[in-house]
């Protein structure tokens, strides 16, 4: 091998070496780079790993340092959220409490003084009064921005309920406050059994009449009865906040805040179980921003509290209630006034006022009297009825119940035909007999009528009704309706239905409470209520009076010997009240039919109708035994009204009973028909209307018009023939006074006795027949009222411990031979409540015979006669009142008084007693104030028998308090 070839294959060698090398130091490389690629994607890994478990935990702490900073933001709420605590809360509460007597009106709010389209009831309390439909005719509005009026401070009611304060007003309509929606009117087909308190609704009336028996009975006639309910509720619990906490708010939006009315269900916010419209305005109280829930937080006026210990926001709440009565009996309707038990607000007897509170819906609970051993939280407020112990805690948060605040009592009228036997109180007009219009009862094509039933059931289906109720309802108008008063459809609330059951929850001085309250009975602006009347004059219809005993008087069928009269057999029952008149001597007397058969139990005094006094012996009221006497079941209807719908009868009582056999509604006007005119009426009439509906054939045919009205003597002016029956229809003022025993006189103060005898009813003449059922006949040039000042001296521990003096009189000769009465008024307490007190007596002007006597001569004067003195300075008018014989001029134990009277001087009696009048006539008046209680009689200086009394108001005045 040469050289170069050993040199070339060196150099290959060497290459192929050097070729391994690299091969190996390549295979090197790559392994390494593979394995350090493997390591950073396990690092990689590894670290991503690691990573995401951080995060996780810095979320998680993240999320726990939240949750803590939230916490402490809620226990912290004031300082970034501007609401009240609840001991905040809860000590303004007590602050007044203290401040007030206790739960109720502290503000009446205003009323509208528009009366074009209002009708006012009371303070602040109105309803719709103008022709046509209107959403608010067949509402009951508190509070008015709209031609406001009143004494309110403010335009919108202010409640207190256990010491919180609640603003009135649901701006449905801005200018008005709150609004009371009421359930449609009975229309025949409902039934109430008052042996088990069931209601059962029936498909219709023919199936509801058909269904009465001795105790289930069709309504046909209610009270519905308006409360205000309140509670405390937690805002979370539904989520909701309502503006001034009023779950029935009206406008859907508050402050720019938007409301909704869906979300929580329609019954929240109904009225009651019959209402299914109401829908309350709420906001969701999550979905608020912070600046809207301060605004909430920020207002007193819508009631929250927050309560640091529960962590949560509480609203105090309300919702007006109306109760659809059963039938026109209520009681226990004053939550400290017990009647029969001790459960607030019962139905005849039976539970129909039941608790609702935070509630969807209504429940089985009740609400409590003061007397009730649970009403611990409320015991001492006697404005408020309180739920029953379950109710706490449950439909109201925490340790308090929900609570009941009365507002008003609505008599209904009904949806059937009017007639005045079969339905008094349906407001449409009836068929025609070819069934092609709508007329009144007594037109002479009318339908024929010959029971309840008819007037409900459609005249398609055999009745005389509507069954689409337009006939009667607003909406038909006044040419549907079938009634001839104040009262015309059955869907509409007026003034005159309602009983305003407010109390005011300030403390009143007691001395400005009386003379406040006496002005208005003198102006007749103080509100009343009473009864409607139901006349029968049955085929037994006369008799005479025979005997009396303490007890009761007997009648025969015949003036002298014959057979007593049998009253059970003939449809008086004992018990039945009754009405008697005997006609050759006017008087008229009242009572009941007596246990014994044949007897009657009467006085002369209409409180006495269906009572148990007796006058013995009935001579003393003027009764004789020769002259026949008349009697009808006089009864009064369960419908109470303020202004009544009265009906006045006239007729003999023969025509009448064949004319109306069933009976008929109204009282009898005692004086028959004879061609004369001037017929008084029973009432005093208060509109500028009288109507007449009359027959001269039975009942067979009937005219209507409008007669004549004497205002000032308070007649039917015009002449009835003797052959008339007559219905006289016009509208009444209710008494709103009732009988009661003397009771203790706070702060023992009296006011002034007040006289009056005007025809005016602003001046007197509707206090005057409340208290003597008798009616001031004066005209408004007489002196017709006036008042007199007694002592409060003779006032001993809180009692008017003997009769008061008042002075001397000097109320004029009557016009008309009017009646007088007379009044000293103070304010007492009842059960936790003012009310006026009434005492006095009925005035009669007299002019008695005198007997000329010339006081020179020894003349015997006789106790109880009258003499006329005719000469020398005694000459004048004189009574005596102790029997003494003597020589006035030469007798000087015989003095002569600077008053006038004369008086024997060893003994100091009066013997004459100067009558002070040009004539000798005067009002037999003794300057005394009768304390009786209830009603009584005595016999006054001229010898008339004349009625005392002692009244209450009917409604109270206020609540009671001891500072």
């Amino acid at each position: 091998m040469s050289t170069i070839e050993s040199q070339i294959q060196k150099l290959n060698d060497t290459n192929a070496e050097l070729a391994r090398v690299n091969n190996e130091l390549t295979n090197t490389v790559r392994t390494h780079t593979s394995k350090i690629n493997n390591e950073v994607a396990a690092a990689k890994n590894i670290m991503s790993a690691a990573t995401a478990s951080a995060i996780s935990e810095v979320k998680a702490d993240a999320n726990a340092v939240n949750a803590e900073i939230k916490a402490r933001m809620d226990d912290a709420v004031v300082p970034w959220l501007p609401a009240m605590t609840k001991v905040q809360f809860d000590a303004l509460r007590a602050d007044r409490k203290q401040k007030y007597a206790g739960s109720g009106f502290v503000e009446w709010g205003k009323h509208s003084s528009v009366y074009e389209i209002n009708a006012n009831i009371n303070e602040g309390m109105f309803c719709a009064s103008y022709n046509g439909e209107s959403s608010r005719y067949s509402k009951l509005t508190i509070g008015s921005k709209l031609g406001s009026s009143g004494q309110s401070s403010t335009e919108f009611a202010s409640v207190l309920v256990d010491g919180v304060t609640l603003r009135l007003s649901d701006s449905r309509v801005d200018v008005y406050g709150i609004h009371c929606t009421f359930p449609e009117a009975p229309d025949g087909t409902k039934t109430y059994d008052s042996a088990t308190g069931s209601v059962t609704k029936h498909t219709n009336a023919e199936v509801a009449f058909a269904s009465e028996t001795a105790t289930n009975k069709v309504i046909t006639s209610r009270k519905d009865l308006v409360f205000l309910e309140s509670w405390h509720e937690k805002i979370t619990d539904k989520d909701i906040v309502y503006p001034l906490g009023n779950v029935q708010y009206g406008a859907s939006s508050y402050e720019g805040i938007a409301l909704s009315n869906n979300l929580v269900a329609q019954s929240y916010s109904a009225f009651g179980e019959w209402d299914e419209n109401t829908k309350g305005y709420g906001a969701k109280w999550s979905s608020l921003t912070d600046v809207q829930k301060a605004l909430f937080l920020s207002e007193p006026e819508h009631n929250i509290y927050y309560d640091a210990e529960a962590k949560i926001y509480v609203q105090v709440r309300y919702r007006m209630r109306v109760i659809e009565g059963v039938s026109d009996d209520w009681n226990e309707l004053r939550p400290s006034v017990h009647e029969i038990t001790t459960e607030w607000a019962i139905a005849n007897r039976r539970r129909i006022t039941f608790v609702q509170g935070s509630g969807l819906s209504i429940s089985s609970t009740v609400f409590l009297m003061k007397g009730h051993t649970q009403t611990a939280l409320t015991k001492a407020d006697n404005g408020i009825a309180e739920g029953e112990a379950q109710t706490l805690g449950r439909t109201s948060f925490g340790g308090t119940k929900p609570l009941a605040l009365p507002i008003a009592l609505v008599q209904r009228m009904n949806q059937g035909v009017f007639h005045p036997t079969y339905n008094p109180m349906g407001a449409g007009k009836l068929i025609n007999t070819t069934e092609n219009g709508w007329v009144h009862w007594y037109a002479s094509n009318a339908a024929s009528v010959s029971s309840k039933s008819a007037c409900f059931i459609d005249y398609r289906e055999g009745g005389v009704g509507d069954k689409n109720r337009t006939v009667g309802a607003i909406r038909g108008g006044d040419g549907y309706s079938g009634r001839l008063e104040q009262y015309k459809f059955h869907d509409a609330i007026y003034a005159g239905q309602v009983e305003d059951l407010r109390l005011n929850a300030n403390k009143l001085d007691v001395n400005k409470l009386r003379e406040e309250v006496m002005r208005k009975a003198v102006a007749g602006t103080l509100r009343g209520k009473e009864q409607t009347l139901f006349t029968h004059f049955k085929e037994l219809k006369s008799g005479y009076y025979r005997a009396s005993n303490e007890w009761n008087a007997s009648f025969y069928d015949s003036p002298q010997d014959g057979n007593t009269i049998d009253f059970f057999s003939n449809g008086f029952s004992a018990s039945t009240p009754v009405m008697v008149w005997q006609p050759a001597t006017g008087v008229t007397l009242y009572g009941t039919v007596s246990n014994s058969n044949a007897h009657l139990k009467l006085t002369d005094q209409f409180s006495n109708l269906g009572g148990e006094r007796h006058t013995n012996p009935l001579s003393k009221v003027g009764l004789t035994h020769s002259d026949i006497c008349y009697f009808a079941e006089l009864k009064k209807m369960g419908s109470e009204f303020d202004s009544l719908p009265w009906v006045d009868i006239i007729g003999h009582p023969e025509r009448i009973a064949t004319t109306f056999p069933n009976g008929v509604v109204g009282q009898w006007v005692p004086k028959l028909p004879d061609n004369s005119s001037g017929y008084p009426l029973n009432r005093k009439m208060t509109n500028a209307v009288l109507n007449a509906s009359y027959s001269r054939d039975l009942g067979v045919t009937w005219t209507n018009t409008n007669v004549g009205h004497n205002a000032l003597l308070n007649t039917s002016s015009g002449s009835w023939n003797p052959e008339t029956v007559a219905l006289l229809t016009y509208e009444s003022q209710a008494n709103f006074t009732e009988l009661a025993t003397s009771s203790n006189i706070v702060d023992s103060r009296v006011g002034d006795v007040f006289v009056s005898l005007s025809a005016s009813t602003n001046q007197g003449n509707r206090l005057h027949p409340s208290l003597t059922n008798k009616i001031g006949k004066s005209g408004v040039s007489d002196p017709t009222f006036k008042s007199y000042s007694v002592a409060s001296s003779q006032v001993m521990n809180d009692k008017l411990v003997y009769e008061p003096k008042h002075p001397l009189m000097d109320v004029a000769k009557p016009a008309n031979n009017s009646p007088a009465v007379k009044a000293l008024p103070t304010i007492t307490e009842k059960n936790g409540l003012y009310y006026l007190q009434l005492h006095g007596a009925e005035l009669k002007h007299h002019t008695p015979t005198f007997t000329d006597v010339n006081p020179s001569v020894n003349t015997t004067y006789t106790e109880g006669s009258f003499y006329r003195l005719t000469n020398y300075g005694a000459k004048g008018y004189y009574v005596c009142e102790v029997t003494k014989t003597f020589v006035f001029y030469t007798n000087t134990d015989y003095i002569q008084m600077e008053n006038g009277d004369i008086v024997h001087g060893p003994t100091n009696q009066v013997i004459l007693r100067k009558l002070n009048t040009a004539d000798g006539s005067s009002w037999g008046d003794d300057q005394t104030i009768p304390i009786v209680n209830g009603e009584d009689v005595k016999t006054d200086l001229n010898g008339n028998t004349v009625k005392v009394f002692c009244h209450h108001t009917q409604i109270p005045l206020g609540i009671a308090h001891n500072d």
